[in-house]
């Protein structure tokens, strides 16, 4: 009887505090208000994005590989 006393509580105690529950206010809502915010626009883009500098560098040495890195060819020495 003690036996099944004790697995019936186990199963009550597993079975009420299974699932962890979330808060809605501790979760970011960013990704949401940025989406909201370009909903009118589909083409603004502001994931990798940056601004080429203009500053003209030095000549690469090395063999040049189909590999690209963003909008930069990549070279192997």
């Amino acid at each position: 009887m003690a036996l099944l006393a004790a697995a019936g509580l186990t199963w009550y105690v597993l079975s009420k505090y299974r699932r962890e529950t979330f808060v809605p206010e501790f979760l970011d809502q960013g990704n949401v208000k940025k989406t909201a915010s370009n909903m009118k626009s589909s083409y603004a883009q502001e994931t990798n994005h940056f601004r080429p500098s203009s500053k003209i560098d030095d000549p690469i040495t090395g063999r040049e590989t189909p590999f690209r890195v963003n909008m930069f060819n990549s070279y192997m020495n």
